[in-house]
Protein backbone atom coordinates (compact mmCIF):
# COMPACT_ATOMS: atom_id res chain seq x y z
CA UNK A 1 0.00 0.00 0.00
CA UNK A 2 2.96 2.52 0.74
CA UNK A 3 4.37 1.72 -2.37
CA UNK A 4 0.74 2.42 -4.05
CA UNK A 5 1.40 5.60 -2.46
CA UNK A 6 4.56 6.66 -3.54
CA UNK A 7 4.23 5.94 -7.22
CA UNK A 8 0.73 8.11 -7.24
CA UNK A 9 2.95 11.35 -5.23
CA UNK A 10 5.98 11.02 -7.60
CA UNK A 11 3.29 11.02 -10.71
CA UNK A 12 1.46 13.91 -9.33
CA UNK A 13 5.29 15.90 -8.80
CA UNK A 14 6.55 14.16 -12.80
CA UNK A 15 8.35 16.85 -15.35
CA UNK A 16 5.17 17.49 -17.65
CA UNK A 17 5.43 15.63 -21.21
CA UNK A 18 6.55 16.53 -24.22
CA UNK A 19 2.49 17.22 -25.05
CA UNK A 20 2.49 19.82 -22.08
CA UNK A 21 5.51 21.41 -23.17
CA UNK A 22 3.86 21.62 -26.81
CA UNK A 23 0.87 23.12 -25.20
CA UNK A 24 2.71 25.80 -22.89
CA UNK A 25 4.28 27.14 -25.95
CA UNK A 26 1.16 27.28 -27.56
CA UNK A 27 0.92 30.81 -29.71
CA UNK A 28 4.73 31.09 -30.11
CA UNK A 29 5.59 31.66 -33.42
CA UNK A 30 7.98 28.93 -34.59
CA UNK A 31 10.47 31.25 -35.99
CA UNK A 32 10.79 33.53 -32.88
CA UNK A 33 14.08 31.95 -31.80
CA UNK A 34 15.86 32.67 -35.16
CA UNK A 35 14.46 36.01 -35.27
CA UNK A 36 15.70 36.93 -31.36
CA UNK A 37 19.10 35.45 -32.61
CA UNK A 38 19.37 37.44 -35.75
CA UNK A 39 18.21 40.56 -33.76
CA UNK A 40 20.60 40.18 -31.16
CA UNK A 41 23.51 39.32 -34.04
CA UNK A 42 22.50 42.60 -35.70
CA UNK A 43 22.92 44.84 -32.47
CA UNK A 44 26.27 43.03 -31.21
CA UNK A 45 27.70 43.73 -34.65
CA UNK A 46 26.29 47.52 -34.55
CA UNK A 47 27.92 47.97 -31.39
CA UNK A 48 31.24 46.45 -32.80
CA UNK A 49 31.07 48.52 -35.74
CA UNK A 50 30.24 52.12 -33.67
CA UNK A 51 33.03 50.89 -31.69
CA UNK A 52 36.19 49.83 -34.19
CA UNK A 53 34.78 53.19 -36.16
CA UNK A 54 34.95 55.64 -33.46
CA UNK A 55 37.67 58.37 -33.51
CA UNK A 56 39.38 57.05 -30.03
CA UNK A 57 39.51 53.16 -31.98
CA UNK A 58 40.93 54.88 -35.23
CA UNK A 59 43.44 57.22 -33.47
CA UNK A 60 44.91 54.32 -31.44
CA UNK A 61 45.03 52.03 -34.73
CA UNK A 62 47.22 54.63 -36.01
CA UNK A 63 49.83 54.75 -32.97
CA UNK A 64 52.57 51.95 -33.06
CA UNK A 65 52.41 49.53 -30.22
CA UNK A 66 55.57 47.26 -29.41
CA UNK A 67 54.60 43.37 -29.99
CA UNK A 68 54.77 43.02 -26.01
CA UNK A 69 51.78 45.29 -25.68
CA UNK A 70 50.15 42.18 -27.02
CA UNK A 71 51.95 39.36 -25.74
CA UNK A 72 51.41 41.02 -21.96
CA UNK A 73 47.65 41.97 -22.34
CA UNK A 74 48.26 45.80 -22.26
CA UNK A 75 46.70 45.85 -25.60
CA UNK A 76 43.36 43.88 -24.45
CA UNK A 77 42.98 46.53 -21.42
CA UNK A 78 43.08 49.62 -23.60
CA UNK A 79 40.66 48.26 -26.05
CA UNK A 80 38.32 47.63 -23.53
CA UNK A 81 39.30 50.88 -21.69
CA UNK A 82 38.00 52.61 -25.21
CA UNK A 83 35.16 50.06 -25.76
CA UNK A 84 33.55 51.00 -22.31
CA UNK A 85 34.03 54.95 -23.24
CA UNK A 86 32.23 54.61 -26.14
CA UNK A 87 29.87 52.18 -26.18
CA UNK A 88 26.69 53.42 -27.21
CA UNK A 89 24.48 52.02 -24.34
CA UNK A 90 26.79 53.03 -21.55
CA UNK A 91 26.70 56.95 -22.82
CA UNK A 92 22.55 56.41 -23.49
CA UNK A 93 21.98 54.83 -19.35
CA UNK A 94 24.62 57.22 -17.79
CA UNK A 95 22.69 60.15 -19.62
CA UNK A 96 19.06 58.73 -18.16
CA UNK A 97 20.57 58.29 -14.51
CA UNK A 98 22.15 61.60 -14.83
CA UNK A 99 18.83 63.10 -16.26
CA UNK A 100 16.78 61.45 -13.33
CA UNK A 101 19.00 62.72 -10.82
CA UNK A 102 19.19 66.27 -11.98
CA UNK A 103 15.39 66.49 -12.32
CA UNK A 104 13.70 64.47 -9.46
CA UNK A 105 16.50 64.53 -6.42
CA UNK A 106 17.95 68.08 -7.87
CA UNK A 107 21.04 66.77 -7.33
CA UNK A 108 24.36 66.63 -10.03
CA UNK A 109 26.51 63.86 -10.72
CA UNK A 110 30.00 63.73 -9.69
CA UNK A 111 32.28 66.81 -10.83
CA UNK A 112 28.97 68.73 -10.25
CA UNK A 113 27.68 70.85 -7.41
CA UNK A 114 23.51 71.79 -8.24
CA UNK A 115 22.31 75.28 -5.96
CA UNK A 116 20.04 77.08 -5.95
CA UNK A 117 18.21 79.79 -8.43
CA UNK A 118 20.30 77.80 -11.05
CA UNK A 119 23.40 78.20 -9.76
CA UNK A 120 26.56 75.72 -10.60
CA UNK A 121 29.52 74.76 -9.08
CA UNK A 122 32.41 72.62 -9.55
CA UNK A 123 33.10 70.21 -6.61
CA UNK A 124 36.65 71.06 -6.42
CA UNK A 125 35.93 73.70 -3.98
CA UNK A 126 34.39 71.41 -1.52
CA UNK A 127 37.23 68.63 -1.63
CA UNK A 128 39.57 67.93 1.34
CA UNK A 129 41.34 64.91 0.97
CA UNK A 130 44.46 63.10 2.80
CA UNK A 131 46.89 64.80 0.15
CA UNK A 132 45.27 68.17 0.62
CA UNK A 133 47.93 69.49 3.60
CA UNK A 134 50.36 68.38 1.50
CA UNK A 135 49.67 69.76 -2.38
CA UNK A 136 49.02 73.23 -0.36
CA UNK A 137 52.59 73.03 1.23
CA UNK A 138 53.98 72.34 -2.60
CA UNK A 139 52.31 74.98 -3.79
CA UNK A 140 52.96 77.71 -1.79
CA UNK A 141 56.74 76.34 -2.10
CA UNK A 142 56.46 77.16 -5.83
CA UNK A 143 55.33 80.21 -5.76
CA UNK A 144 58.06 81.09 -3.18
CA UNK A 145 60.59 79.99 -5.08
CA UNK A 146 59.27 81.82 -8.44
CA UNK A 147 58.62 85.20 -6.19
CA UNK A 148 62.05 85.21 -5.28
CA UNK A 149 63.40 84.17 -8.84
CA UNK A 150 61.75 87.30 -10.19
CA UNK A 151 62.74 89.66 -7.26
CA UNK A 152 66.46 88.58 -8.39
CA UNK A 153 65.98 89.34 -11.46
CA UNK A 154 64.18 93.13 -10.79
CA UNK A 155 60.75 91.94 -11.04
CA UNK A 156 57.74 92.55 -8.99
CA UNK A 157 55.06 90.41 -8.82
CA UNK A 158 51.40 91.20 -7.95
CA UNK A 159 49.93 87.89 -6.64
CA UNK A 160 46.04 87.62 -7.00
CA UNK A 161 44.22 84.45 -5.25
CA UNK A 162 41.07 84.47 -6.91
CA UNK A 163 38.52 83.45 -4.11
CA UNK A 164 36.30 80.26 -4.80
CA UNK A 165 32.97 81.02 -6.35
CA UNK A 166 31.14 78.59 -3.45
CA UNK A 167 32.39 80.93 -0.89
CA UNK A 168 31.75 84.21 -2.88
CA UNK A 169 28.17 82.60 -3.65
CA UNK A 170 27.46 80.78 -0.55
CA UNK A 171 24.15 81.88 -0.16
CA UNK A 172 23.48 80.25 -3.95
CA UNK A 173 24.82 76.45 -2.58
CA UNK A 174 21.31 75.80 -2.16
CA UNK A 175 20.96 72.46 0.53
CA UNK A 176 24.72 71.90 0.26
CA UNK A 177 26.50 72.88 3.03
CA UNK A 178 29.95 75.01 2.94
CA UNK A 179 33.14 72.98 3.59
CA UNK A 180 33.98 73.53 7.12
CA UNK A 181 37.86 73.47 5.75
CA UNK A 182 37.33 75.90 3.62
CA UNK A 183 35.58 78.14 6.24
CA UNK A 184 38.79 80.71 6.52
CA UNK A 185 40.28 78.98 3.36
CA UNK A 186 41.28 82.45 1.51
CA UNK A 187 42.39 83.81 4.66
CA UNK A 188 44.78 81.37 5.58
CA UNK A 189 46.46 81.35 2.47
CA UNK A 190 46.72 84.94 1.46
CA UNK A 191 48.36 85.04 4.92
CA UNK A 192 50.97 82.71 3.96
CA UNK A 193 51.49 84.56 0.83
CA UNK A 194 51.38 88.03 1.95
CA UNK A 195 54.84 86.81 3.94
CA UNK A 196 56.81 86.58 0.71
CA UNK A 197 56.75 90.36 0.79
CA UNK A 198 54.76 91.40 -2.31
CA UNK A 199 51.93 92.04 -3.00
CA UNK A 200 48.49 90.63 -2.55
CA UNK A 201 45.35 92.72 -2.74
CA UNK A 202 42.31 90.98 -0.77
CA UNK A 203 39.80 90.26 -3.97
CA UNK A 204 37.57 88.13 -1.53
CA UNK A 205 36.73 91.52 -0.19
CA UNK A 206 36.56 93.26 -3.26
CA UNK A 207 33.97 90.47 -4.67
CA UNK A 208 31.62 90.04 -2.00
CA UNK A 209 31.41 94.00 -2.21
CA UNK A 210 30.95 94.13 -5.99
CA UNK A 211 28.42 91.50 -6.02
CA UNK A 212 25.50 93.29 -4.76
CA UNK A 213 25.58 95.62 -8.22
CA UNK A 214 26.87 92.82 -10.48
CA UNK A 215 27.59 89.11 -10.48
CA UNK A 216 31.07 88.58 -10.71
CA UNK A 217 30.64 84.96 -11.15
CA UNK A 218 28.76 83.10 -14.15
CA UNK A 219 26.23 81.18 -12.95
CA UNK A 220 26.64 78.05 -14.73
CA UNK A 221 30.80 78.33 -15.47
CA UNK A 222 34.12 78.02 -13.05
CA UNK A 223 35.42 81.67 -14.46
CA UNK A 224 34.45 85.38 -13.12
CA UNK A 225 32.31 87.37 -15.26
CA UNK A 226 33.40 90.57 -17.36
CA UNK A 227 32.33 92.92 -14.50
CA UNK A 228 34.18 90.43 -11.78
CA UNK A 229 36.95 90.56 -13.68
CA UNK A 230 37.18 94.36 -14.35
CA UNK A 231 36.80 94.81 -10.44
CA UNK A 232 40.05 92.88 -10.10
CA UNK A 233 41.44 94.27 -12.76
CA UNK A 234 41.15 97.67 -11.15
CA UNK A 235 42.52 96.47 -7.75
CA UNK A 236 45.55 95.74 -9.65
CA UNK A 237 45.73 99.28 -10.81
CA UNK A 238 45.82 100.85 -8.03
CA UNK A 239 48.65 99.57 -6.87
CA UNK A 240 50.63 99.92 -10.52
CA UNK A 241 49.03 103.73 -9.87
CA UNK A 242 51.85 103.99 -6.99
CA UNK A 243 54.84 103.51 -9.52
CA UNK A 244 55.39 106.74 -11.31
CA UNK A 245 57.88 105.25 -13.68
CA UNK A 246 56.01 103.11 -15.46
CA UNK A 247 55.43 104.06 -19.54
CA UNK A 248 51.75 105.10 -19.47
CA UNK A 249 49.19 104.38 -22.67
CA UNK A 250 46.12 104.99 -22.89
CA UNK A 251 43.25 102.12 -23.71
CA UNK A 252 39.36 102.64 -24.37
CA UNK A 253 37.47 99.76 -23.62
CA UNK A 254 35.08 98.87 -26.88
CA UNK A 255 32.33 96.17 -26.05
CA UNK A 256 32.72 93.24 -28.56
CA UNK A 257 29.42 91.42 -30.18
CA UNK A 258 27.56 90.16 -27.36
CA UNK A 259 26.67 86.69 -26.78
CA UNK A 260 24.91 83.89 -24.66
CA UNK A 261 27.84 81.78 -23.21
CA UNK A 262 27.00 77.85 -22.39
CA UNK A 263 29.10 77.11 -18.98
CA UNK A 264 32.16 75.15 -18.85
CA UNK A 265 30.06 73.25 -15.87
CA UNK A 266 27.35 71.94 -17.97
CA UNK A 267 29.31 69.18 -19.45
CA UNK A 268 29.53 67.59 -16.18
CA UNK A 269 25.39 66.98 -15.87
CA UNK A 270 26.17 64.40 -18.62
CA UNK A 271 22.92 64.23 -19.87
CA UNK A 272 23.95 62.56 -23.36
CA UNK A 273 20.86 62.67 -25.26
CA UNK A 274 18.60 63.92 -22.92
CA UNK A 275 19.82 67.67 -22.81
CA UNK A 276 17.41 69.01 -25.32
CA UNK A 277 14.58 67.91 -22.64
CA UNK A 278 16.16 69.77 -19.26
CA UNK A 279 16.48 73.41 -19.76
CA UNK A 280 20.05 74.27 -19.33
CA UNK A 281 19.74 78.56 -20.30
CA UNK A 282 23.08 80.03 -21.12
CA UNK A 283 23.90 83.59 -19.71
CA UNK A 284 24.67 86.92 -21.97
CA UNK A 285 28.48 87.69 -22.42
CA UNK A 286 29.41 90.99 -23.68
CA UNK A 287 33.44 90.77 -24.21
CA UNK A 288 35.44 93.93 -23.95
CA UNK A 289 38.46 95.11 -25.98
CA UNK A 290 41.63 97.18 -25.46
CA UNK A 291 42.02 100.28 -28.10
CA UNK A 292 44.96 102.41 -28.14
CA UNK A 293 43.74 105.79 -27.67
CA UNK A 294 44.77 108.00 -30.35
CA UNK A 295 47.40 105.45 -31.29
CA UNK A 296 48.77 106.10 -35.34
CA UNK A 297 49.86 103.53 -37.70
CA UNK A 298 54.04 104.02 -36.80
CA UNK A 299 52.83 104.06 -32.61
CA UNK A 300 50.85 100.89 -33.54
CA UNK A 301 54.32 98.96 -35.14
CA UNK A 302 57.07 101.17 -33.25
CA UNK A 303 59.00 98.90 -30.98
CA UNK A 304 61.48 101.45 -29.84
CA UNK A 305 60.04 101.27 -26.09
CA UNK A 306 61.51 97.69 -25.16
CA UNK A 307 57.94 95.99 -25.10
CA UNK A 308 55.85 96.40 -22.53
CA UNK A 309 56.52 96.73 -18.71
CA UNK A 310 53.73 94.62 -17.13
CA UNK A 311 53.07 91.16 -18.06
CA UNK A 312 50.21 88.72 -16.63
CA UNK A 313 50.75 84.73 -16.33
CA UNK A 314 47.54 82.58 -14.90
CA UNK A 315 45.26 80.14 -16.00
CA UNK A 316 41.80 80.74 -18.08
CA UNK A 317 41.08 83.56 -15.76
CA UNK A 318 43.13 85.65 -17.48
CA UNK A 319 44.17 83.83 -21.01
CA UNK A 320 40.45 83.77 -22.19
CA UNK A 321 39.84 87.16 -23.86
CA UNK A 322 36.08 86.51 -22.91
CA UNK A 323 36.54 87.46 -19.75
CA UNK A 324 38.34 90.69 -20.98
CA UNK A 325 41.02 90.82 -17.72
CA UNK A 326 43.72 91.98 -19.75
CA UNK A 327 41.82 94.35 -21.63
CA UNK A 328 39.95 95.91 -18.89
CA UNK A 329 43.91 96.08 -16.87
CA UNK A 330 45.22 98.00 -19.99
CA UNK A 331 42.03 100.51 -19.52
CA UNK A 332 42.25 100.79 -15.89
CA UNK A 333 45.99 101.31 -15.64
CA UNK A 334 46.98 102.94 -18.89
CA UNK A 335 49.67 100.57 -19.50
CA UNK A 336 50.52 97.48 -22.43
CA UNK A 337 50.81 93.95 -21.36
CA UNK A 338 51.88 91.19 -22.22
CA UNK A 339 49.79 88.10 -21.46
CA UNK A 340 52.08 84.75 -20.86
CA UNK A 341 48.70 83.02 -19.17
CA UNK A 342 47.27 79.60 -21.02
CA UNK A 343 44.20 78.10 -20.83
CA UNK A 344 43.94 74.38 -18.63
CA UNK A 345 46.79 73.94 -17.25
CA UNK A 346 46.04 75.99 -14.40
CA UNK A 347 48.49 78.90 -12.97
CA UNK A 348 51.59 76.68 -11.48
CA UNK A 349 52.59 75.26 -15.10
CA UNK A 350 52.21 78.44 -17.34
CA UNK A 351 54.48 79.97 -14.52
CA UNK A 352 56.99 77.53 -14.41
CA UNK A 353 56.96 77.60 -18.28
CA UNK A 354 57.67 81.38 -17.93
CA UNK A 355 60.08 81.25 -15.69
CA UNK A 356 62.50 78.30 -18.20
CA UNK A 357 61.64 79.89 -21.29
CA UNK A 358 60.15 83.40 -21.44
CA UNK A 359 61.94 85.09 -18.79
CA UNK A 360 65.27 85.43 -20.31
CA UNK A 361 63.70 87.27 -23.81
CA UNK A 362 61.98 89.93 -21.29
CA UNK A 363 64.47 93.06 -20.61
CA UNK A 364 61.78 95.69 -20.01
CA UNK A 365 59.09 94.08 -17.49
CA UNK A 366 59.06 95.41 -14.23
CA UNK A 367 55.63 93.97 -13.08
CA UNK A 368 54.41 90.59 -12.97
CA UNK A 369 50.32 89.96 -12.88
CA UNK A 370 50.19 86.45 -11.41
CA UNK A 371 46.72 85.13 -11.09
CA UNK A 372 46.31 82.32 -8.61
CA UNK A 373 42.58 80.94 -8.56
CA UNK A 374 42.67 79.61 -4.41
CA UNK A 375 40.97 76.47 -5.90
CA UNK A 376 44.49 75.15 -7.35
CA UNK A 377 46.58 74.96 -4.04
CA UNK A 378 45.14 71.75 -2.89
CA UNK A 379 44.82 70.29 -6.10
CA UNK A 380 46.58 66.65 -6.60
CA UNK A 381 49.17 67.48 -9.34
CA UNK A 382 51.97 65.06 -10.40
Amino acid sequence: MEEINSVVALEEIAVPTSEQDKFDLKGVPGYFPAVSILILFVCGLGAFVHFWLSKEMIDHRQQPRPVSDFIQGREALTLERIYKDVFPIRDFSTGLLNAISFTVFDEARKGLIKGSDGWFFTDEEFTWNRRSAEMLEKHLEFVGNSVKRLKSVGIEPILLLIPEKADIYRDKLGKIAASSSREHYYEDVRSRLSDLRVAVPDLRSVLLQARELEPVFLKSDTHWTVRGAGVVAHSVAQILAGDDGLQRKEFNLKPEMGTIHVGDLHKFAKLSVFSPLISMPGEPLTPLSAVAAGASLDDLLSDDNGGPQVAMVGSSYTADARWSFEAQLKANASVDVINFAEEGKGPFLPMDAFLNDKLPKQTNLKYIVWELPLRYFDEVSY
